[in-house]
């Protein structure tokens, strides 16, 4: 079972959702120099999340919790390798209700980082999935680096944008 295929076993049953993979996009957080993202290594990071999900969460330690906001749903994964946000858009594509939500989860994970780490620059890479059929996945990268600008959170804010709102074939 490749990675993407778990991540979305364990997303399905909390959205309630169709196992029809090529209806779901996946987006993987991960700092560009690899290193742990688990409670024990990110807790200010995972409690600022707690926060930003309240009264969804709290997600605990390499679990997964169904985020419902402004009538729009998606599941945040845990993992050691990073955050996950798994998106289900077999009904079309994403509102812009449900991109300004995630848009700003992934901001708070980042401006988390960038608190914690604020005396050097970070990279992170936000690599989008999604399948075409069951063997083939496009694959997408975002990269992003700390100290967050306003420029840059403006073109994350259009790449994600792109990537949930673009026709798949």
């Amino acid at each position: 079972m490749i990675p993407l295929e778990r991540d979305l076993k364990i997303a399905i049953p909390l959205l309630k959702t169709p196992e029809k993979f090529e209806d779901y996009i996946s987006l993987k957080i991960t700092p560009d120099d690899g290193g742990c993202c688990c409670f024990n290594h990110w807790p200010e990071t995972w409690n600022a999340v707690n926060k930003f999900i309240s009264p969804c969460g709290p997600i605990r330690n390499e679990g997964a919790v169904l985020i419902e906001k402004s009538n729009e749903q998606f599941v945040l994964e845990c993992h050691e390798s990073g955050p996950e946000i798994v998106v289900y858009l077999g009904l079309g594509t994403a509102s812009i209700l449900l991109v300004k939500s995630i848009v700003d989860l992934i901001l708070t994970i980042l401006k988390s980082r960038q608190k914690r780490n604020y005396h050097s620059n970070l990279k992170f890479k936000i690599t989008s999935y999604h399948y075409i059929n069951p063997t083939k996945i496009d694959e997408s990268v975002i990269e992003v680096d700390l100290p967050l600008s306003d420029e840059s959170v403006k073109l994350l804010n259009e790449k994600i944008e792109t990537i949930l709102f673009q026709k798949r074939e």
